[in-house]
């Protein structure tokens, strides 16, 4: 059966890294269908990177491997990690990238298998390019149905990413919520980290850096044009748009910006 890996990685695609990550897989796991994610990641990204995986990797069906190269550390002492949870798995540097997943209770494995890793005989053994030489072995190893207990060791010291969580909490007669802008997306939609049903949609006034939002939309196209318009996007979330602009760019927000949503008592 014909099985799935999805690429995710701070490559770009005006080098040969891509592609020979590609190769690599097709090499040693003949007849992968591969999936691009992203590999516009910002450099060295982590937490973008993660946050890009955890929205995308549940779309996919159960059985589908997901490959994460966003690596500072490439070349030093840090783990090279599978973990699995919901019919999927996942490899990526021991870096916090797996937050989300690991934070949904995936079990986790550091890989041991060193003799998984390509050597200059099979045109890799850089200490610089461990997306090419360890991750798309291991990934592949993965895809041609080998156990992660056939790779390495369980662990449960997994780096993972500290952020603080959204809250709700009450001032006087209202409520108000706090969470921050999770993802700028390539529109300049702020994303934010606040769940939708925790807000009565329609009374809440947003706040992003000294701007207030009070109109809530169902949709972009029910903004008049150049209107700041508040909706609940599509990962369920509160989403902050500027009908044909980019909010972020002409607010000068960027991901991680506070974010606060003041609401009437009976909401």
């Amino acid at each position: 059966m014909t099985r799935i890996l999805t690429l995710l990685t701070d490559f770009g695609l005006a080098d040969y890294y891509v592609g020979a990550v590609k190769g690599t897989v097709l090499r040693l796991a003949p007849g992968t269908q591969l999936v691009d994610l992203s590999h516009e990641v910002p450099p060295g990204d982590v937490a973008g990177a993660a946050d890009l995986l955890a929205a995308a990797a549940p779309t996919f069906p159960p059985g589908t491997v997901h490959l994460a190269v966003v690596d500072p550390g490439v070349g030093s002492p840090r783990r090279l990690l599978v973990a699995q949870a919901g019919g999927h798995q996942f490899v990526a540097p021991d870096n916090g990238l797996l937050t989300p997943q690991l934070a949904a209770g995936a079990e986790a494995w550091s890989v041991t298998r060193r003799d998984l890793y390509l050597d200059a005989a099979e045109g890799g053994g850089s200490a610089t390019f461990h997306g090419r030489d360890r991750f798309a072995p291991i990934a592949a190893a993965l895809l041609r149905g080998d156990h992660p207990n056939a790779l390495g060791l369980t662990i449960a010291d997994a780096v993972r990413l500290t952020s603080p969580e959204p809250r709700r909490e009450r001032e006087g007669e209202a409520w108000v919520l706090h969470g921050h802008v999770a993802r700028v997306d390539r529109f300049g939609n702020l994303v934010t980290d606040i769940p939708g049903d925790w807000v009565a949609v329609g009374t809440a006034v947003v706040e992003v850096e000294g701007y207030r939002v009070a109109r809530w939309v169902s949709h972009y196209a029910e903004l008049g044009p150049g209107e700041a318009g508040t909706l609940i996007g599509s990962l369920g979330t509160v989403e902050l748009s500027l009908r044909d602009a980019n909010l972020a760019a002409a607010w000068g927000v960027r991901r991680g910006a506070a974010v606060r949503i003041s609401q009437s008592p009976q909401g």
